[in-house]
């Protein structure tokens, strides 16, 4: 009786003050002015671009027209629209010491619209709902595609992914799995409710990114800010429903247990990450040295044996914990096999494919039709090197003294540098951005590549809409900058993100050491929290 009464009211308390929140935040003009944004979005979302050949809103009237001809072109035109005050509204809402408070209810807000939207700017959500049913009928998500089981699961996929592999590890396929099962094997349903654990990785971020930021001397609301609320955010990994958020969620987790000197659960969360996306596991090396005690002042720079030992005990418990997994899973190691898939389709956004191919062009045209076969392939592997050789410094130099700054450049540099290349995977590394030091420079290319970002999904997807489509948007995004409407994205990138007070404290073998604020960024704080005295 009494548990049942404490329950409920944490329950009732729980509620109370998300009630509170949700009105606080609704009161905020340019929260409301993002909300607004997010429901043209959903409006704009209806379209074949988006949906099913088979779906229900072609049986509703009102939506049935923005199916065909100029129905398709007016939605393209709100889509863009919203975008277009969902982005004017986040830069609204950058945090400053005269400016509005940023809270969680606010990415609430946005994203309850974007729930009720088929997967926005790309197929992938349909993918995974393919591969779930593949799971769940015992084939090998590692060995055939989503083309075998036919029927609305395989007829929903992108033509380019119908008879790839899954290239993702063992425990977002069994998500996968799970949430096909709980939508009954209906295949739309399926697809949209990979937003599900979208939404619950969301929350862990939301809820500890702040606190990692504090923990390491940095603005919590800056980092909540420019990662979590970040337009690219809610438009891909929620409005996407990509695997990628659960992916940042966990590494994000294993920050938080690892400021907490937790490295034996920090480790197991780079190993819960790595078995979504593989690419996580390089988190291990942060984790590691988050976890160790603080070196002498003059070897903060340098790896000592602490730091090497804690390194490679996280690296040890991680690995277990990948094959444990693994094992648990069912599904063994088949990704190894299908790690070549996300490049099989060349996408211009990735440096080493878009050099590679301006090389083959020329070589056709001048004549080397065989030697040009081998640009694209001859480039992306120039391409991998070279990020070897990036990761391998900034393992060895950058990560002893700042290894959440040597994270988030390993996540871009794994970004930029490999043959394939998505508007979201730029959040391996941005939606960390805020627990760095983040200057001027940083931060107005930061806004600019989202809003960059941002609107090349919308264009991009309005081709499916047709070439008139396909025209507007592009159109209103040139008149969005001629009108300038750029003008506040340039003027709020210049104030920077709200500085900490002076002088800034250092921490260095329990001893505070004092710094001024105007120091290098390399110097000053370290990515570390602090060290309670003995």
């Amino acid at each position: 009786m009494t548990d049942t009464l404490v329950r409920r009211a944490l329950v009732v308390g729980t509620a109370a003050r998300w009630g509170a929140a949700l009105e606080g935040a609704w009161a905020v003009p340019a929260v409301r002015q993002g909300t607004w944004g997010s429901g043209l979005i959903l409006v704009g979302s209806l379209t074949p671009a988006f949906l099913p050949e088979d779906n229900a809103f072609d049986h509703i009237w009102l939506l049935r027209q923005l199916q065909f001809g100029a129905g398709r072109v007016l939605a393209t035109a709100l889509l863009l629209l919203g975008v277009f005050i969902l982005l004017r509204a986040w830069l609204r809402l950058h945090p400053r010491d005269d400016g509005v408070d940023v809270s969680r209810a606010t990415l609430a807000l946005w994203g309850l619209p974007l729930l009720l939207a088929p997967p926005l700017f790309s197929s992938d959500a349909y993918s995974y709902a393919a591969q779930g049913r593949i799971v769940h009928q015992g084939f090998d998500p590692y060995s055939v595609g989503p083309g075998l089981i036919g029927g609305q699961f395989g007829e929903q996929v992108d033509p380019l992914w119908l008879w790839t592999p899954a290239p993702y590890g063992p425990l977002a396929l069994q998500i996968q799995h799970f949430v096909v099962d709980l939508m009954q094997s209906n295949p739309y349903a399926s697809a949209v409710g990979m937003r599900l654990p979208a939404v619950a990785a969301l929350v862990v971020i939301a809820t500890l990114l702040p606190r990692i930021a504090t923990a390491l001397g940095r603005d919590a609301r800056f980092a909540l800010w420019l990662g979590v609320l970040n337009p690219l955010t809610v438009l891909h990994l929620l409005g996407g429903a990509h695997n990628d958020v659960m992916m940042i969620a966990l590494v994000v987790l294993a920050l938080w247990l690892a400021t907490q000197r937790r490295l034996v659960l920090a480790s197991l969360a780079v190993a819960l990450a790595a078995s979504v996306k593989q690419p996580a596991i390089v988190a291990v090396v942060a984790v590691g040295l988050l976890c160790a005690p603080a070196a002498p002042r003059s070897r903060q720079g340098s790896w000592t044996r602490e730091r090497l030992v804690h390194v490679g005990l996280a690296s040890g418990v991680a690995a277990g914990g990948f094959a444990l997994i693994t094992a648990l899973s069912g599904l063994g190691y088949g990704w190894l096999g299908a790690m070549h898939v996300p490049g099989e389709v060349r996408t211009y956004l990735a440096p080493s494919t878009a050099l590679g191919s301006l090389l083959e062009f020329l070589m056709t045209l001048t004549g080397h039709r065989v030697g040009a076969g081998y640009a694209v392939p001859a480039v992306r592997a120039v391409g991998l090197l070279v990020c070897a050789g990036i990761v391998g410094w900034l393992v060895v130099r950058k990560a002893p003294r700042q290894p959440v700054t040597a994270l988030v450049a390993i996540f871009l540099a794994i970004v930029v540098l490999a043959p394939s290349l998505h508007p979201w995977y730029v959040l391996w590394g941005g939606l960390l951005l805020g627990l760095t030091s983040v200057d001027r420079a940083r931060l107005r290319a930061a806004t600019w590549l989202t809003v960059l970002f941002a609107c090349y999904g919308v264009i991009d997807f309005s081709v499916h809409n047709g070439l008139v489509a396909f025209g507007v948007s592009g159109g209103l995004a040139l008149l969005w900058l001629a009108t300038g409407h750029d003008r506040e994205l340039v003027h709020l990138a210049d104030l920077g993100p709200r500085r900490l007070p002076r002088p800034g404290l250092v921490r260095s073998e329990g001893r505070v050491a004092k710094e001024s604020a105007d120091v290098d960024a390399d110097a000053a704080p370290r990515d570390a929290p602090a060290r309670r005295s003995a």
